[in-house]
């Protein structure tokens, strides 16, 4: 049976280093032996049984689809029970048997004290902003973790924009803002673990089990220091939708506990995007200042060129508010700008499987129809048939790049 071991935990105030080994047959699975998490305060004191559990998170599915045995020395007695349910719950949503062992060699009873004390992991978009909103009052802290790091001396413009960011959001809330840097994601092949292990799946390992998982554990010794039992992970999802494998998910989030007390909301899986965006859009106009959205993945700016800059937008409008008051900095009209922008890229937008947004703002448009403003752009996106100019993009994009698609296949 195939193993992952925690050797020994190495903590240097603020740093946290992981030195671990794996079997000769997962070593694929792997860019580096390497596991590290910096946060910004110190966490010497946190018990070793506590800072265990990013290890086990980030490590839990690969064991799973692996089949290996998962080995540390210690971990918190209360997380260890609901990492059995939480390995139910990771087989219920993927539809799979999911296989491996977690073998620790001791149990540590810890007590977080119970309050209404929060912490709100923090990515900047609409789903942990709506969140927010939803949960000030008992809110006090944010986190945002970056786990894209290949080193610990590395340094990355979207690390230090998030940063940037985090701060000035806790600034205008009045809350506490942490933030993290870590190899937690760069640490593995994640392309090899996908095409071995979760293709037949129909999801990868980063989506389908790492984030959330890694999110939860690595927020925990922050929670624990700051004596803040409540995780807060904003849903990314509606309850009407039966088509998701993404592992941040109401059924799986809401499993993970800690320390006794220490327990998790995965909130506002009640609403869907529009309804955030309206309660965004509202809170906004009350303020009557712009507030920014950080609604461009691992960015340091709203593109205002792919699909989700796009997605956010017409949501936006669909609310009667201008994209520019949320960091959607665009200088032409709307119209022309996506006109030109869908033209160009709709080919790699993934604009199939984004329908179930699209026909959401749809029908907030219509209801809203008589208080808009850019009626002109509205009108367009109403009647524009975003599946015939995806057909056209393809064909465009075949042609206009038909050598270099045949010698990548001809390389393959």
């Amino acid at each position: 049976m195939e193993r992952i071991s925690l050797l020994e935990i190495k903590v240097d105030k603020n740093i946290v280093r992981f030195v671990y080994s794996v079997s000769e047959n997962l070593r694929k699975y792997f860019t580096s032996d390497a596991f590290f998490v910096e946060y910004e305060q110190d966490v010497s004191d946190v018990p070793i049984s506590i800072l265990t559990i990013p290890f086990v998170c980030c490590m839990a599915g690969l064991s799973w689809l692996s089949g290996a045995m998962l080995f540390v020395d210690e971990v918190d007695y209360t997380f260890y029970e609901s990492f059995k349910q939480l390995k139910v719950a990771y087989s219920e949503l993927h539809d799979t048997s999911l296989k491996g062992v977690f073998v620790p060699s001791n149990l540590v009873n810890n007590t977080v004290e119970q309050s209404q004390d929060s912490l709100l992991l923090f990515g900047g978009g609409i789903d942990c902003h709506t969140s927010l909103l939803r949960h000030k009052d008992k809110i006090t802290g944010i986190i945002n973790i970056y786990g894209w790091l290949e080193s610990e001396t590395q340094n990355s413009v979207v690390d230090v924009f998030d940063k940037k960011t985090t701060l000035d959001v806790g600034k205008r809330f009045g809350i506490y803002s942490y933030h993290v840097r870590s190899n937690f994601a760069s640490q593995f092949n994640l392309n090899e673990i996908d095409r071995n292990l979760c293709r037949e799946l129909g999801t990868s390992y980063w989506y389908g089990f790492l984030h959330s998982m890694a999110f939860l554990s690595i927020s925990t010794p922050i929670a624990w220091t700051n004596k803040m039992p409540n995780l807060i992970i904003a849903s990314s999802f509606t309850k009407n939708r039966s088509d998701v494998h993404c592992g941040s998910f109401f059924t799986t989030d809401s499993e993970y506990r800690f320390g006794t007390n220490g327990n998790t909301l995965h909130d506002a899986f009640e609403l869907n995007r529009q309804k955030k965006v309206q309660l965004i859009v509202q809170h906004q106009k009350l303020l009557r200042k712009p507030y920014y959205i950080q609604a461009c993945s691992f960015n340091d700016h709203n593109c205002c060129e792919c699909e989700k800059c796009f997605r956010t937008v017409i949501e936006l409008v669909a609310e009667n508010s201008d994209p520019r008051d949320f960091g959607f900095i665009i200088n032409d009209s709307l119209l022309d700008h996506w006109k030109s922008i869908i033209y160009r890229d709709v080919a790699l937008w993934g604009v199939n499987k984004e329908k179930y947004y699209y026909h959401i703002a749809r029908k907030r448009m219509l209801e809203n129809y008589d208080n808009l403003q850019d009626k002109e752009f509205v009108d367009w996106f109403l009647n524009f048939d975003f599946g015939k100019a995806k057909k056209e993009g393809l064909r465009r994009y075949y042609r206009q790049n038909f050598f270099s698609i045949l010698k990548r296949k001809l390389h393959l």
